[in-house]
């Protein structure tokens, strides 16, 4: 949970600690100091405890005692009058702010997002305006049926929509901070941005970098979006600020996840967007049957992207079993001049046969 901090620590003290220090500068007892003023002790006790305000008749009395003037102790009680005011009405409207994140935190994990973005120790006035000004929140009730209405239950057994709705909002917000790309998006020239996707990925050298800049050149901006607990997110493709906008977990570092995702969003881009209000957040499905017809699509895409179906046509047959999987193709991929990581990916999205012997040439580099 994220921190309730909407106290106001500011200390305000009543003149009565004024009078205090001048007893003890001037070595007097409250009791000799209540009779030269001509009040009980126990009234003088209440005005040094800030229980009893000083009125303009008691200010006189302090004046002829003190010789401090009747207007500068009636000046510190209404400077008292005025702090105690203002930390009642910063205090209300820290505490309603507060309030409100509590319901924004049963829609979005709060805590990550204000984490995320460095401003968990802020007061929850500051977080709030962040919530209205930067993630263009509605009211809690809108958001909560907003996100409600993104996911299907029959998508994942265990779905934390909360957590996942988290991610995108991180993801969202990260993108509107990103420059404009260099070039402009043009549906039809998604499959030349495939092609070239599909060498960087193959040779796998400054890769991030590098498909940051194909994808800038041809008007998509990219982001990585570091991963939160229960939200098995592999990408996601939405418009930030009319921009087509491709955003990834990185939950593995490895080269086939990686490609895969990119490649599978960028499917959605040519294939399913037809509008700046489209987005797409693909999920690690339990089974293939609860794959919905565009995820299918897209997975059909990246995958033939990646490896061009009339290569992998010609895949050599061999034996179910892990080490002669990963033998078999990783020579046949140095034949094609293919990546064997992606090739193997490739095998295990077919198969479900995913125990391969991973080394560091399945790092992202």
């Amino acid at each position: 949970m994220f921190k309730k901090r909407y106290i106001s620590n500011e200390k305000i003290e009543h003149p009565g600690f004024e009078i205090k220090s001048q007893l003890r500068a001037r070595n007097l007892s409250q009791k000799s100091f209540a009779q030269q003023l001509g009040i009980q002790p126990s009234h003088l006790s209440e005005i040094i405890k800030g229980k009893k305000n000083i009125t303009a008749s008691m200010a006189q009395k302090l004046e002829m005692a003190l010789n401090i003037p009747a207007e500068r102790w009636l000046i510190m009680q209404e400077e008292y009058w005025a702090k105690v005011k203002s930390a009642e009405l910063s205090n209300a409207k820290e505490l309603n702010a507060f309030n409100v994140l509590l319901e924004y935190n049963e829609v979005y994990d709060m805590r990550t997002i204000l984490k995320s973005v460095g401003i968990e120790d802020k007061k929850p006035s500051e977080q709030l305006e962040f919530c209205y000004n930067e993630l263009h929140f509605d009211s809690p009730a809108i958001q909560r049926q907003a996100e409600l209405g993104k996911f299907h239950k029959s998508e994942k057994s265990g779905l934390d929509i909360r957590m996942i709705s988290t991610w995108a909002e991180m993801a969202k917000y990260k993108a509107s901070q990103l420059p404009s790309p260099i070039g402009f998006f043009k549906r039809e020239s998604t499959d030349d941005i495939a092609e070239r996707l599909r060498l960087i990925f193959h040779e796998n050298q400054n890769t991030i970098k590098r498909i940051e800049r194909v994808l800038s050149e041809n008007g998509i901006n990219f982001i990585v979006v570091p991963k939160v607990p229960k939200a098995s997110i592999d990408g996601y493709s939405f418009y930030s600020n009319d921009i087509p906008t491709i955003a990834i977990t990185q939950r593995y570092n490895r080269l086939d996840n990686i490609a895969f995702a990119v490649m599978h969003e960028l499917a959605h881009l040519k294939l399913h967007f037809y509008d700046a209000s489209m987005e797409k957040i693909n999920l690690s499905h339990g089974e293939e049957a609860t794959v919905s017809r565009e995820e299918s699509e897209a997975n059909e895409y990246a995958a033939n992207a990646l490896i061009p179906d009339s290569i992998w046509e010609e895949t050599p047959a061999v034996k179910l079993n892990p080490r002669s999987i990963q033998t078999t193709y990783t020579k046949w991929a140095k034949t094609h001049g293919l990546n064997k990581w992606i090739v193997l990916g490739r095998v295990s999205h077919e198969t479900g046969i995913y125990m391969f012997k991973s080394d560091e040439s399945r790092n992202i580099n």
